[in-house]
């Protein structure tokens, strides 16, 4: 093997005894390789001497690699985008257009070298890494990783020929389905589309499957630069693409709502690429992608789901000083939907399961749910959920659960009852058993009061379903000790949860926040809005769900039990109680015409069975009676965003939430609050502070106090200091 010397540390050159460079990416420094200003720097110097090495004949094919044992390549360098300027200048622009061009041709140079060059595939090959591999003429994988091109999850695409090379390789609708969907695929399906040449089963078997195949096609070339290449699937003309061609955009603007500029400029990019020449679709791509990098769409969620994501999965809430824990044993306490739903998450995480209820009808149920959420799986076979069944252990009796490192209650938001089960579990646990409290807003503090170790009491608040939702909200209580919220924030990870950390308080975080966009829809419905306006201001926002629909989802009963459980402790603590438009529509509902929710048949909407759901007729009656009252409908739309992210800088000021990083993923993942914000918190910042109090001041003008600008706000805005 001859080493090749280069001034960079990023790539490395070397040339085997059968005359095949090896180019390896091994960046310093870094856990996985990025492609930012000093991929593009090592790029620059390789492949200059790249080309003297193939125009000397001194190699027979390039084998392109990665030096990081089971890393491949991870994609474009977010924080390094992140630190371009917005608004961008004309000057700013140009840069960055002239450096994506410039990229671009470092890889259509490697592809049109004349030597066959082949990419092993090691690890996670996402983004620019595929862009990379794309670039080549043979692509072999190691059959259990994934590939992919989820720039769009970002609000980004593929700026480095991605989106052009894979309309090339698969055909527009192939390509727009994984492009703008941001699909992640194992290697085995990315070889049933064509996406990558060869499986292998072992990283060791890479080189040399590839190299074989560099020796046995000396003329290889792309797909695209053969003499008479076909686009597969047909091209724009064929008959089969019209209608995709035809009505494609509208069908994605439909589904987008104009919110993800993204996935309009990815169909843009992929309907204009195959009209034109390769050079030509690669400038359209070029530009397409300067469009979505410095919007502010894509800055929200650069923000949120890779640097504030980043910083809570690495545990930036966690205490440090704690040794990380692994739950073998887990109790869970309630067979219910949730308490069998964390079961389904537990098992599949690799945990002995104890599950406790009251009766053996009770009990069935729970396996019951447990049993078919597992054959929702695909991948496993019977023998596998069979095995997965066999790790839980259903009983009556706690003693069942004396050896448990963790245990979870999950039974109805009533204090006495959650009080009685958490002496129940202490009476046979062990002494270093930790007790999570599954609540939605029943304050932990106040639980652990029955607790005799309170320190060892937190929250653990799961979101329905349990098994699919992929938020965890620790709550700690006022006594709740670091190892203690280190173990939860451990399970939580171990359970495949994403995890955020709050402090005790009414509502917690998540749930005082939604509840501001529930309480506005009903103060709308009650002032005489038309119920169909309140539910498409939240679509078209971006919510997935409309506040009514929320609580219809939730259960209006649930919804009453709770009120009056607020009520009642309200009374008892000698403090003034009035009731919220929130709480009266919901009692003249489940009192006055029983409409209890979804599950119950109807609440504010109707449930004909295998049609669509609609309004209940009923609400016009109820409260619009004389005609819908007018207002505008982008107050419409503030008043349920603008209520949430004030809630939240209330939550913050409280010291409920202290980080924005929890708030921002918290509202996206846990209550859905709209995804190309970037969260309560950015959204705030996007709007720019000054102009989001001026704003909410014109609401609070108009519609109350739910819109009253807290002072924490106020003292940001002066400075213009962002929620970060």
């Amino acid at each position: 093997m001859t080493s090749i010397a280069l001034n960079n540390s990023y790539i490395k050159l070397s040339i085997d005894e059968n005359n095949i460079l090896d180019m390896v990416f091994d960046q310093a420094g870094k856990d996985v390789n990025t492609m930012g200003n000093e991929y593009f720097e090592a790029m620059q110097e390789a492949m200059t001497h790249v080309q003297r090495l193939v125009s000397d004949n001194s190699i027979v094919g390039i084998y392109v690699a990665s030096g990081k044992p089971r890393q491949f390549f991870a994609g474009g360098d977010i924080k390094e985008m992140l630190q371009a300027p917005l608004p961008p200048s004309e000057q700013e622009k140009e840069k960055v257009f002239a450096g994506g061009v410039e990229n671009k041709a470092l890889l259509r140079t490697l592809e049109t070298l004349g030597v066959p060059v082949a990419v092993g595939i090691n690890g996670a090959c996402l983004g620019g890494g595929l862009e990379i591999a794309l670039a080549a003429h043979y692509r072999v994988a190691v059959s259990s990783i994934k590939l992919g091109l989820p720039e769009s999850n970002i609000g980004l695409m593929p700026g480095a020929g991605g989106v052009v090379r894979t309309t090339y390789l698969l055909g527009m609708q192939k390509a727009l389905d994984l492009i703008a969907k941001g699909r992640q695929l194992r290697a085995d399906k990315a070889l049933e589309i064509g996406l990558v040449s060869d499986v292998v089963d072992t990283e060791a078997d890479l080189a040399g499957r590839a190299k074989a195949w560099i020796l046995d096609h000396p003329d290889a070339c792309q797909p695209w630069d053969s003499k008479g290449f076909r686009l597969p699937g047909g091209d724009h003309n064929h008959p089969k693409n019209q209608q995709f061609l035809y009505f494609g955009a509208s069908n994605v603007l439909a589904k987008t709502r104009g919110l993800m500029p993204a996935q309009q400029a990815i169909f843009a990019c992929i309907a204009e690429a195959v009209k034109v020449d390769f050079d030509t679709a690669m400038t359209i791509e070029s530009r397409y992608f300067l469009q979505l990098y410095f919007s502010q769409t894509a800055r929200n969620m650069m923000l949120a789901f890779f640097v504030q994501m980043g910083e809570i999965n690495a545990g930036k809430s966690r205490p440090a000083d704690v040794p990380k824990k692994r739950v073998t044993r887990l109790g869970l306490i309630g067979a219910g939907q949730m308490g069998a739903g964390i079961t389904v998450a537990a098992i599949q995480a690799g945990m002995q399961v104890v599950l406790k209820d009251i009766d053996q009808a009770g009990l069935d149920r729970g396996m019951d749910y447990i049993n078919r959420a597992l054959q929702k799986n695909k991948r496993l076979t019977d023998e596998q959920r069979q095995a997965l069944m066999a790790n839980v252990k259903a009983t009556l009796t706690y003693a069942d659960m004396a050896d448990c490192e963790l245990v979870i209650e999950a039974v109805f938001e009533n204090r006495s009852l959650k009080a009685q089960v958490t002496r129940d579990i202490e009476a046979v646990v062990n002494a270093s058993t930790v007790i999570a409290s599954n609540t939605s807003a029943l304050p932990i503090s106040e639980l652990s009061m029955a607790s005799a170790r309170p320190a060892q009491f937190i929250g653990m608040h799961f979101f329905s379903p349990a098994e699919k939702m992929p938020l965890v909200e620790i709550i700690c209580g006022k006594e709740t000790d670091d190892a203690t919220l280190a173990l939860a924030f451990d399970a939580a990870q171990q359970l495949g949860k994403i995890p955020i950390v709050v402090n005790d308080g009414p509502g917690f975080f998540t749930s005082r926040v939604i509840s501001q966009t529930v309480t506005q829809g009903s103060d709308m419905l009650e002032e005489g809005v038309n119920p169909v306006l309140i539910e498409a201001a939240a679509k078209d926002n971006g919510s997935p769900i409309g506040p009514l629909a929320a609580i219809d989802e939730i259960s209006q009963e649930t919804a009453y039990r709770n009120g009056l459980q607020h009520k009642e402790d309200a009374l008892a603590q000698g403090k003034p109680w009035q009731s919220t438009s929130s709480s009266r529509v919901i009692e003249t509902l489940v009192n006055d015409y029983q409409r209890l929710g979804k599950r119950a048949g109807g609440g504010y909407y109707e449930y004909p069975e295998g049609e669509e759901k609609y309004l209940w007729p009923g609400l016009k009656t109820l409260y619009a009676a004389k005609g819908y009252r007018e207002i505008p409908y982008q107050d419409i739309r503030d008043r349920l965003l603008f209520s949430q992210a004030l809630e939240a800088v209330r939550a913050m000021q409280e010291g409920v939430v202290t980080r924005a990083a929890d708030g921002n993923i918290g509202s996206i993942m846990g209550i859905g609050f709209p995804a190309q914000t970037g969260g309560v918190f950015q959204f705030i910042n996007s709007c720019g502070l000054a102009a989001f109090v001026a704003r909410a001041d014109e609401l609070h003008d108009r519609y109350g106090d739910a819109f009253a600008v807290p002072q924490l706000l106020r003292e940001r805005a002066a400075t213009n200091a962002l929620f970060l």
